[in-house]
């Protein structure tokens, strides 16, 4: 039997450089509206070669629960198609006990989330996570001491702001991080104004720096500089908002990621789609007249065996995703018996195209070693395991023995 090897096979996501556009709600109250955080934003926008159109609805001192029950809020929401909406709860809310934000915070930006998403169902809702009094919060400091200090304060509000975008799938402007590494660093910076509360244009400016690296999905760095901060202090300031952005593990947004990987099994080339986010994928290779929306496409590589150019688009119903797959110099190889198992990582259903293995059980061990799953072999069919809890697991193929020998190890 002849089996080809790939002497080069590259991975490429599709990158077009163009103006971008984006069109954003801002619901909050006076954090937002402060040294016209959204103009902020656009500015930093054109300076990249972008734009930000916008609206705002911040009335003073407003709770998510008062924006939840705001008519005006809804016919905002229905005034064009909003790519994202920005959420801002009420300065303190968010700090306080966990089980009174259960109850007073989070039905409110759920409901929300849900108004949103009837208005545009792809409109991403987006939590400004607020920054800590400069000293605690006096007011509510005796019922409740964690939030005495800024420290305490500020866990306090990067917990339920985390957990609010966890619980909508939402995007999540870590403003409160940047807020917390630049204070701590460079401390004298002054984020605030004199009322140790609202922000100073600093606050305001690192603020709009984290907003315009997430909705833009850009660095912050080199940007427009207001001209009331020196030169020194913007990039500074830019530099510790893109370091929020970027460490920032918090991501439910609902973009799709075209991913792919690869096997040679017998005469066959697979690629194996291992895309998130996706309700269809389809793999295109124009010069070899490839069209498929399966997830393994599976190529008889004795047919051609020099080079492949193949598009895999993953898509949902709002966004779509490319991945350039370019594979070169196609070369006779040995056999290869490796068993396969595919796709890795995977959502739980998993599939093999090895269907010449002799084996007799597949056992499925977790990170420790424990055997949790174990079943008779049965090549080209799927075994769910979605039953299973995330994590990493271990596959094991047991071979079939002939005279007490193993055909494979």
């Amino acid at each position: 039997m002849k089996l080809f090897i790939l002497k080069g096979f590259l991975l490429l996501p599709l990158i077009l450089f163009s103006q971008t556009e984006k069109r954003a709600l801002f619901i909050g109250n006076s954090y937002t509206y402060m040294n016209s955080l959204p103009e902020l934003i656009n500015q930093i926008a054109i300076s990249k070669g972008n734009s930000l159109i916008y609206e705002s609805h911040t009335p003073g001192g407003s709770t998510l629960m008062q924006h939840a029950s705001n008519s005006n809020v809804q016919s905002l929401l229905n005034v064009t198609e909003w790519d994202y909406v920005i959420l801002q709860e009420q300065s303190q809310n968010p700090s306080f006990p966990p089980s009174q934000v259960a109850s007073q915070v989070y039905p409110y930006a759920e409901s929300l989330c849900e108004y949103i998403r009837e208005a545009n169902p792809c409109t991403d809702p987006v939590f400004f996570m607020t920054w800590g009094r400069e000293n605690g919060d006096s007011q509510n400091c005796a019922a409740y001491p964690p939030i005495c200090t800024y420290e305490g304060m500020q866990d306090r509000l990067t917990e339920s702001y985390t957990e609010m975008a966890q619980n909508n799938e939402s995007l999540l402007a870590p403003i409160g991080i940047a807020w917390k590494d630049l204070r701590e660093q460079h401390p004298e910076i002054n984020l605030y104004s004199s009322d140790g509360s609202h922000p100073s244009i600093q606050g305001s400016y690192l603020a709009a720096c984290v907003f315009y690296a997430v909705l833009f999905d850009d660095s912050a760095t080199n940007n427009y500089t207001p001209t009331n901060l020196n030169i020194n202090e913007a990039q500074l300031i830019q530099t510790f908002a893109n370091n929020a952005v970027n460490n920032n593990e918090t991501d439910y947004n609902r973009y799709p990621e075209a991913l792919a990987d690869y096997k040679i099994i017998g005469e066959n080339l697979h690629l194996f789609n291992q895309s998130i986010h996706h309700d269809t994928i389809h793999w295109v290779g124009l010069s070899q007249n490839i069209t498929s929306s399966e997830d393994s496409l599976i190529i008889n590589i004795n047919e051609f065996t020099e080079s492949y150019e193949i598009t895999l688009i993953a898509a949902n119903q709002c966004f779509e995703s490319e991945l350039l797959i370019q594979i070169n110099d196609l070369k006779l190889s040995t056999p290869n018996n490796t068993p396969i198992i595919y796709p890795n990582p995977s959502s739980g259903i998993l599939k093999t195209n090895l269907i010449s293995i002799d084996a007799k059980t597949i056992s499925v061990y977790n990170n420790i070693g424990l055997l949790i799953l174990q079943d008779d072999f049965k090549p080209s069919i799927e075994w769910d395991l979605s039953h299973l809890s995330n994590g990493i697991y271990t596959i094991l193929l047991t071979q079939k023995m002939d005279n007490k020998k193993p055909l494979l190890d």
